[in-house]
């Protein structure tokens, strides 16, 4: 899609992936999520089908997840399936379905953003156009840079939990949990000592460089983008 010119900037991206984020807190109405989710997903997918499969899985374990809850919790209104004793209402469907679109338009969104920056572009960016502080562009950076390592943390963990008899594919929530929790362990430690070895380096010491923002049909595009959604979620209130 963005083969022929050159990319959008790491601050446009980041952004827009801000927005997204905030519109997913915002919209209430399905139809509005349907909007945020159904493009950030699709173009997510498209773009970091790749380099991150993980997250798009840590995804769908993320619905299976809040459907689970969501029987538990917003199990109201008429009865819509019945499998035994389970019964599955309206309720349930619908708490389902607004959350999954809404962690949909939030991953879509971040994905876009990790696809198409590199991790010392974001640092770089953020911190001479936006005046973010280094310790934040350093940890937005980093966790880009984390993806890849936690992909493969997650494929010795599955190979851990075959090796001991579990099932492949997680299920209940105890097999999403006997992954989350050492996927999490791994990914805490692992930033305490990047952390360390930072400040080792004299990272505080860094001077900022500063620099005019860029804004060229690239940015104009994703500017086009977001608000186009905008307009599309708000149009049947109108």
């Amino acid at each position: 899609m963005f083969s022929r010119i050159r990319k959008p900037t790491p601050t446009s991206l980041f952004i827009y992936a801000l927005a997204i984020t905030v519109l997913a807190f915002v919209f209430k109405d399905i139809r509005q999520l349907a909007v945020i989710g159904l493009v950030n997903g699709f173009l997510g997918i498209y773009l970091g089908l790749r380099r991150y499969k993980w997250i798009i899985l840590l995804l769908l374990l993320s619905a299976w997840g809040t459907f689970l809850n969501a029987l538990a919790v917003s199990n109201t209104g008429p009865t819509l399936y019945q499998f035994g004793p389970i019964t599955i209402k309206e309720g349930a469907i619908h708490a389902t379905i607004a959350i999954t679109l809404r962690l949909t338009s939030i991953a879509g969104a971040a994905l876009i953003f990790f696809a198409l920056t590199k991790p010392r572009d974001i640092i770089r960016y953020l911190e001479s156009e936006l005046r973010i502080p280094k310790g934040i562009s350093f940890a937005i950076a980093y966790a880009i840079r984390l993806f890849p390592l936690m992909q493969k943390d997650y494929r010795e963990i599955q190979i851990a939990r075959m090796e001991r008899g579990f099932r492949k594919t997680p299920l209940s929530p105890s097999d999403i949990k006997s992954i989350l929790l050492p996927l999490l362990s791994l990914g805490y430690e692992r930033a305490i000592w990047v952390g360390i070895a930072a400040e080792l380096r004299g990272f505080r010491l860094r001077e900022t460089r500063k620099r005019k923002p860029i804004f060229g049909i690239p940015e104009a595009f994703i500017l086009t983008l977001l608000l186009l959604q905008v307009i599309l979620a708000l149009v049947p209130y109108m």
